[in-house]
């Protein structure tokens, strides 16, 4: 019997070997071994069950401990591997079979801990998940795969054989992760047959398949056992792979050795190094694994993100149910919806309605201001003006207890196109949100977004007449109106309700960031409309139909605002910097399947972000300068976060003593070094967000 020792450089007198015998004795192929001979786990193989225990743990939102799973899972198997021993099978069980049995046992010790799943799906989740876990942890060995690639392009048949419990439908593409799959001529796994090497039954398979004699394969495996004693119990020439330093490895292996935090740290050098605000992929990260792990507690299937905040939202989610479970656990669907475009459908009748969620949070505004963000256009808005006698453009400092509204709302165009409009708009969004297909009154309607008051989802609640369960999840809540039993919502990184969340200071510093980060790469929704209801609307707009949706009732369409500078920004700015955050969250996704889903503690992510918010670098702070939105509803205008003119010496010194004193200065909702840049204090953002960090953390 031959050894090929890993690590000694043998893989060219292998090669040679395998070449002569192939050429001189009529060798029939060449198999190949998998696990540690072809690739080696950066864990003990006995682990990667743990680790898809923590998945499966994460998945059924927490309902299961971890460590429980793991003790049924292996309880399970050593009963199924008796029972197939003690009726001449193999000692083996088999994934694709062992799912049903499993989810009967967590049901039967647990409680229905997976609601409404059915055995095909549970199956294909462990499935998934196993499947996920080897690929994270397996790296190919360079030098058997050298000596595959070198018979391979010699004409030399390859096989592989594997005792293992994942069957082709997963064991290949777990191949192909590595680029392994062409260079096999065939491949046979223990759990597509129902037999394995450890009995010998395999070699015979093979043979069966190949139509060759055992003196015509040669067998190149790591197991003295099943890849060794019993191939050449069959007449199989073996090559014992010896690998001393990797059985050391799992010997002295231990779960805590793994520095949870450095691996974290480090799974942000995928990203380009001057990329500004490089944190705020951890913060993202976490704010996923928030969002998952709160939506898989409540047993929630679907949710709906908000445009336009929703959409890179949305593609880190689905990324993230991708890399952790194979597959979408929780259906994840876009909602095209602003506060403009859902505000007018989710009002009452006019002799009824106060328009109190708007006042509430604009009261000096103009007419102009008020009738565009009833959704009217411009040319119509100013006719209704016009006719009640009011100055379009005019703000007063109390527009709810003005004249100016009282003649508005007594102005017959008002009136009609009021109602008509108001019952346009419900109708539409309603059919609009009813084409999802999810079952709302059955199953509540639940939301995410980037959040703050959550007016969208208050919108939305009164559409759907106080009658839907609402639940909105958001990177932020602040000062969140109408919270009730049925509209309730919940900051992910920051709340104020019921009491400050912890670090609210950090996460809430620099909201704007968040808003900018998360830009999309359309306008933001303006209205739904039927094709005759768009015609009509006539020309002088700036809407465009984001989408079409067909329903039972006819095409509705969904229009967004074009916007050149919002698109230019998002080109050139926002989307460049969205794919290097999406790499560092692709990277953590990866480095949370290798740590076992264990993350750093809420304080390490903090401090990541108050590095951002409260010590930015000059580059981070210039590149902020660069931004603006547009506000379209409310008030109707862009904000820029541009330093503005240099400020006369006498002027910053009078400003520096201002900031100095008053503690209410920095605290208007604008970023800190951006309103000490504007006063010509630029320098004092380093002594402030000094303090800053010291107050939130104690040191």
């Amino acid at each position: 019997m031959d050894t090929w020792t890993i690590g000694r450089n043998e893989s060219q007198r292998v090669l040679e070997r395998l070449l002569t015998e192939a050429a001189g004795n009529g060798t029939g192929a060449v198999c190949f071994d998998y696990f540690d001979t072809l690739v080696t786990r950066t864990v003990p193989p006995e682990y990667t069950k743990r680790m898809a225990a923590n998945l499966l743990s994460l998945c059924c939102g927490g309902k299961i401990d971890p460590e429980a799973l793991y003790r049924e899972r292996a309880g399970l198997e050593r009963r199924i591997c008796e029972q197939r021993a003690a009726t001449g099978g193999e000692l083996e069980f088999y994934l694709h079979e062992f799912g049903g049995r499993f989810l009967e046992v967590l049901r039967c010790r647990f409680g229905d801990v997976f609601p409404g799943w059915q055995e095909e799906r549970f199956t294909g989740l462990l499935l998934d998940v196993e499947l996920q876990v080897e690929t994270a942890v397996q790296r190919p060995l360079p030098e058997v795969v050298e000596v595959l690639a070198g018979l391979k392009r010699e004409g030399v048949k390859t096989v592989l054989i594997s005792d293992f419990y994942l069957p082709s439908s997963h064991f290949t593409p777990m191949l192909a992760a590595h680029g392994l799959p062409d260079l096999f001529d065939h491949i046979f796994v223990s759990a597509d047959h129902g037999l394995a090497k450890g009995s010998g039954r395999m070699y015979d398979k093979v043979c069966d398949e190949l139509g060759c004699r055992p003196g015509q394969l040669i067998m190149i495996g790591d197991n003295p056992h099943a890849d060794i004693e019993m191939a050449g119990r069959r007449g199989i020439v073996p090559i014992h792979v010896v690998n001393p330093g990797r059985q050391e490895f799992y010997r002295s292996w231990k779960a805590d050795q793994i520095d949870i935090e450095a691996a974290f740290a480090r799974s942000l050098s995928v990203m380009a190094p001057e990329t500004v605000f490089k944190e705020m992929a951890h913060s993202l990260f976490l704010f996923i694994y928030r969002l998952f792990s709160r939506l898989s507690k409540r047993g929630a299937s679907d949710a709906f993100f908000f445009s336009k905040e929703g959409e890179f939202l949305k593609r880190l989610f689905e990324q993230f149910q991708q890399q952790l479970f194979g597959r979408q656990v929780i259906n994840s669907h876009y909602l095209l919806a602003s506060r403009k475009a859902t505000f007018l459908a989710s009002l009452g009748p006019l002799d009824r309605e106060d328009f109190r969620r708007l006042f509430n949070h604009y009261r000096t505004i103009s007419c102009r201001d008020f009738l565009l963000s009833l959704n009217l256009e411009e040319p119509l808005a100013k006719r209704i003006s016009d006719q009640a006698g009011q100055e379009f453009d005019k703000r007063f400092d109390n527009f709810p207890e003005s004249e100016a509204f009282q003649a508005l709302k007594g102005t017959p165009l008002f009136q009609e196109v009021y109602e008509q409009k108001r019952t346009e708009q419900r109708r539409n969004f309603v059919l609009y949100l009813e084409s999802f297909g999810v079952d709302l009154p059955e199953k509540g309607l639940t939301i995410v977004d980037v959040g703050w008051k959550g007016s969208i989802q208050d919108n939305i609640y009164h559409i759907l007449g106080g009658d839907t369960e609402v639940s909105g999840f958001y990177v932020g809540s602040l000062i969140a109106s109408e919270r009730s039993g049925s509209n309730r919502k919940a900051g992910l990184l920051f709340d104020d309700t019921p009491t400050l969340s912890p670090y609210f200071h950090v996460y809430n510093n620099n909201r704007s960031l968040y808003e900018m980060v998360l830009g999309a790469s359309h306008g933001s929704a303006d209205g739904y409309y039927t094709g005759e209801q768009f015609q009509a609307l006539g020309d002088g707009h700036r809407k465009v139909i984001g989408r079409e949706v067909k329903t039972g009732a006819g095409t509705i369409h969904v229009a967004t605002l074009d916007l050149p500078e919002e698109r230019h920004l998002f080109e050139t700015v926002i989307g460049p910097l969205q794919q290097e955050l999406f790499k560092g969250v692709v990277s953590q996704i990866r480095t949370c399947i290798e740590s076992a889903c264990l993350l750093p503690d809420p304080q390490w992510f903090a401090r990541r972000h108050a590095r951002m918010v409260f010590t930015p670098r000059a580059a981070e702070i210039e590149f902020f300068e660069r931004l603006y939105h547009l506000e379209n509803f409310g008030v109707f205008e862009y904000t820029n976060f541009e330093t503005g003119e240099t400020l006369p010496i006498h002027t910053r010194i009078s400003n520096l003593i201002h900031v100095i004193k008053s503690k209410t200065a920095l605290e208007s909702g604008i970023w800190p070094p951006i309103i000490l840049r504007r006063l010509g204090v630029g320098f004092y953002r380093h002594i402030d967000g000094y303090r800053r960090h010291k107050r939130v953390f104690r040191q």
